[in-house]
């Protein structure tokens, strides 16, 4: 496979950070409105190799300053949305968390709804099917994330389709974020948890506890036998974002990354890039590398795609949709699909 042809491919998205992925052209712009230099401009991607989870996450201090207005969340999701479209994603599930972008006033009804207002204006007109994750953190308090799962539940927004738990698992684990997760079931959300990116496979056995379909991440049942056929029997997906996987240490290097390993035993996966702009990359870019390290197939490339697009919270006729165009694309280059 060349780059080509994984870019022409349709492709789908479920993992996918609105602060972390939005294009460097459009934060140069914003830190000209809120007064940012390009010295600081320049941390806002994260080193090749991090020391943890938590350096990495550093490169997020900079770029959330200049997302603290309606005008700059909306100009943010319509440009993440653009550079996705542009290499022929057909779906996104962009997830962020309001909580962090309340430092100059905004209420997380006017954080949402710019975010929405963002999505609307860009599906206008770019070729591309949206919805929205809403992330709480596992630094702030129970209370802080029970009052957003309120809020999210009064707001009706259609875009919402699902919750998700984000930050340091090393830190707060699963057990601690629970009552919140078991909130936003009751409320009708389907859950998707980070979990097993640090090292820690049960994190992904008691996200699974907790009712999460998918799992951000989860390389860390790659050598827990028991932890890998609970996955199986529950086909559970994990949303793979190998670059960032290196970067954070989750994962030591290509030659250990564990996707053939998922595949023989049968693991539902789909690849994303996880913060774009953050992790210097994108989807093609994400292909291209499981083709030079961890020989890929374009086979393979097809059953993750279709993969991401079935465990996707997309309503049953857009996966149906989805699902055909893919294949359609996929026929001139795969005997059986």
């Amino acid at each position: 496979m060349n780059e080509k042809l994984v870019q022409f491919l349709p492709k789908a998205e479920l993992h996918c950070h609105l602060d972390g992925s939005v294009p460097i052209n459009t934060l140069n712009k914003l830190a000209l409105k809120t007064k940012i230099n390009q010295q600081q401009l320049a941390k806002v991607q994260a080193p090749a190799k991090c020391q943890n989870l938590a350096e990495y996450l550093e490169s997020f201090d900079i770029i959330l300053k200049m997302l603290q207005t309606t005008e700059n969340l909306e100009i943010a999701t319509f440009s993440v949305i653009e550079a996705a479209a542009q290499e022929n994603v057909r779906y996104l599930e962009l997830r962020f968390a309001p909580l962090l972008h309340l430092d100059q006033g905004l209420s997380i009804r006017e954080v949402i709804e710019a975010v929405c207002s963002g999505i609307n204006k860009a599906q206008k007109t770019i070729p591309i099917h949206v919805n929205l994750l809403i992330c709480a953190m596992r630094n702030h308090s129970e209370t802080d994330n029970l009052a957003l799962l309120n809020q999210i539940k009064g707001l009706n927004e259609k875009k919402i389709v699902g919750f998700d738990f984000a930050g340091d698992e090393a830190k707060v684990d699963n057990q601690k974020v629970a009552p919140v997760v078991q909130k936003a079931i009751k409320n009708g959300l389907e859950v998707t948890l980070h979990s097993g990116e640090c090292g820690c496979s049960h994190n992904v056995l008691e996200a699974i506890h907790l009712g999460a379909k998918r799992i951000g991440h989860g390389v860390a049942i790659k050598d827990d036998t028991e932890a890998i056929a609970i996955c199986r029997k529950q086909e559970i997906l994990l949303e793979l974002c190998p670059t960032s996987n290196i970067q954070t240490d989750a994962i030591q290097n290509w030659q250990h990354y564990p996707l053939q390993l998922f595949l023989a035993n049968k693991i539902k996966c789909c690849i994303n890039t996880d913060n774009r702009t953050v992790s210097n990359t994108n989807l093609t870019q994400e292909f291209l590398k499981l083709v030079q390290y961890c020989d890929l197939t374009i086979s393979q490339m097809a059953e993750l795609t279709l993969n991401a697009v079935q465990f996707s919270f997309a309503s049953n006729e857009l996966k149906m949709e989805l699902i055909n165009e893919i294949k359609q694309a996929y026929r001139p280059h795969i005997k059986e699909i």
